[in-house]
């Protein structure tokens, strides 16, 4: 499975002054092929205090960082009934994978922080989605939705409507999988039990991180979520061909993310975990 990076975890050097194209090249360095653009953590490619991507900024990403695999992230009321995705960001967002896929597949992830799931019906919030996902096809790409804080059981349904409703495309409408996330849902299942019963070939990316004490932590070991137990639910799921990555490593800003990025790989990988050969891991 590869090895990616979503790009909140440079927030420290973001705001240091660091550049993105920069983080960007030390990650493939250190053996990390695949970024995740996270809204927000952007650099110059999304405008100041909007957070609207920047789609020449973030195309000329392509060829400062050749051979990395791309997506962007945005936080965005997928699941609100009332969406249509008729504004800036979601446009400048459709444009922005497109430039960015190069000979690729345009990627776009959306994660819903704001509306309030409790209230809306699991079909109305499939159908906003489907609008959404009608757009994405449209520039030729695809797209995943997260799971935040809402009900597990409840986003399963809206996704599995969703998918449902995506006819002959539906193979590209996907799960972006993050087991931590579990943790702050409502009806808390155990993210090991919620890994193997996935269908493998509904995901496109897991996310890697993890909580202590309530709080996002800056590097993958022991905490919260018990990873001795996912792990063979997430190799099962690649040794069925069904998933093959890539992994995005989440974890909390930190001005030594790359000690704690190299120590997490260490951690996860004496649990077992697969994953691809890091070329600078020391």
């Amino acid at each position: 499975m590869s090895l990616g990076i979503v790009s909140n975890c440079f927030k420290c050097q973001l705001d240091e002054g660091e550049s993105l194209a920069g983080l960007v090249m030390e990650s493939t360095r250190r053996g990390y092929s695949v970024i995740e653009l996270r809204q927000g953590c952007l650099g110059d490619g999304e405008s100041p205090g909007t957070l609207v991507p920047r789609p020449d900024a973030l195309a000329n990403l392509t060829a400062d960082c050749p051979g990395v695999t791309w997506d962007l992230a945005l936080g965005y009321p997928c699941m609100d009934p009332k969406t249509d995705g008729a504004d800036e960001i979601f446009a400048a967002g459709c444009e922005s994978i497109s430039r960015l896929a190069g000979e690729g597949m345009a990627h776009l992830r959306l994660v819903d922080l704001s509306t309030d799931h409790a209230g809306v019906n699991p079909a109305d919030a499939a159908a906003s989605i489907g609008r959404l996902f009608r757009r994405v096809r449209e520039v030729g790409g695809q797209l995943s939705i997260e799971h935040a804080r809402e009900s597990w059981a409840w986003f399963i349904e809206v996704f599995s409507r969703a998918h449902d409703d995506a006819g002959v495309d539906r193979d590209r409408l996907k799960i972006c999988f993050d087991p931590c996330n579990l943790l702050v849902a409502p009806d808390r299942p155990d993210p090991a039990e919620v890994t193997a019963g996935l269908d493998p070939e509904l995901v496109s990316m897991i996310h890697i991180k993890q909580r202590r004490d309530g709080q996002p932590w800056p590097a993958v070991a022991e905490g919260e979520v018990d990873w001795e137990s996912v792990i063979p639910a997430i190799n099962a799921m690649h040794a069925g061909r069904g998933f093959d990555g890539p992994l995005l490593f989440e974890v909390a800003p930190s001005r030594d993310v790359w000690d704690f990025l190299s120590g997490s790989r260490v951690y996860l990988q004496r649990l077992g975990l697969e994953m691809g050969v890091n070329s600078d891991l020391e």
